[in-house]
């Protein structure tokens, strides 16, 4: 069972090269003018990463800023250039051709991409900002593992929207870029989750591989509404977003079941990146989400950790 232990992305992690500015005119995206601008009502702006609308008609000043002003604005969404930093998937990052970041978090050694539409991914790694390649370029095409012989022939393969990379050298100052590309310029490459961070193993006893035990249960959740008219048996159906809910149990050495104690409580209210393993038949088994658990000490060599994941939409 791996976890991804995540480093808060901020605007000062984000460097040069990223193709999608600050505010992103090309989406229609308007930096807050603090300078005597007036304000109608349902006028965005972005300030601070973040999109805020006017809920009451005013003439700005240089204070309150919009994040403190809840008289006249209302936080809406995360700009297009910090979407796929937030806690939520649908909430996308997108660009004509390609889209690219690069980005500068301390001490990572993997990331974990969730909703992404591109054909193809290219992930490099510099020793420092501008400086050689610690990790050359590695382009991977996504696209679905077929289930068979007959999926591959004849089926209608599907682009896979995750992409997790683990076991990457660590460094205090390294940079990472991740660029999503399109084979058409005028389709759009999107991204709705980037967690960058540290992978946490959850080791079987006396082995170096992952303990999670057979028996994983992966449950797909809707969040569509469904209403049928007890008189005439219509209904009214919207479909929603979907999320997944998985159930394991995973065998630990009992020695390390302290630093798994507290590395539950460390994620309890944060959503994070979660995998049973990188196989490919376990792909599945694999969400964004936010993660309870519980540490059993069944004996002297063992633990055994209970886990659920609610996954984010």
């Amino acid at each position: 069972m791996n976890i991804l232990l995540p480093i808060s992305i901020t605007e000062a992690m984000i460097g040069a090269g990223t193709n999608i500015p600050a505010v992103d005119a090309d989406r229609g995206e308007v930096a807050w003018d603090p300078a005597s601008h007036a304000y109608s009502i349902d006028d965005a702006v972005v300030f601070e990463g973040k999109i805020y609308s006017c809920v009451k008609p005013h003439t700005s000043a240089a204070s309150p800023t919009p994040d403190s002003d809840a008289t006249h604005w209302l936080y809406k969404q995360p700009s297009n250039r910090m979407s796929p930093f937030d806690e939520y998937i649908f909430t996308k990052a997108r660009r004509a051709g390609s889209l690219k970041y690069v980005l500068t978090p301390p001490f990572f050694n993997g990331f974990a991409i969730y909703g992404a539409e591109a054909d193809d991914v290219i992930v490099t790694i510099k020793d420092e900002v501008g400086g050689g390649d610690l990790v050359p370029p590695q382009t991977t095409e996504m696209w679905e593992q077929a289930f068979g012989l007959w999926e591959y022939l004849y089926g209608n393969l599907q682009k896979t929207t995750k992409l997790t990379r683990d076991g990457l050298p660590i460094r205090p100052a390294a940079e990472l870029i991740i660029e999503l590309i399109r084979n058409s310029e005028d389709v759009d490459a999107e991204l709705g989750m980037l967690s960058v961070g540290q992978w946490r193993t959850l080791l079987s006893p006396i082995t170096d591989v992952g303990g999670t035990q057979f028996g994983v249960e992966v449950t797909p959740k809707s969040y569509s509404y469904y209403k049928r008219n007890e008189t005439t048996g219509e209904y009214v159906r919207r479909r929603g977003r979907q999320a997944k809910v998985i159930n394991a149990s995973v065998v630990i050495d009992a020695a390390q079941a302290p630093a798994v104690d507290r590395l539950l409580a460390a994620i309890l209210d944060i959503p994070v990146a979660i995998e049973a393993s990188n196989l490919p038949r376990y792909g599945h088994i694999s969400t964004f989400g936010f993660v309870t658990g519980s540490v059993v000490s069944v004996d002297w060599p063992t633990a055994r950790v209970n886990i659920k994941v609610d996954g984010n939409v």
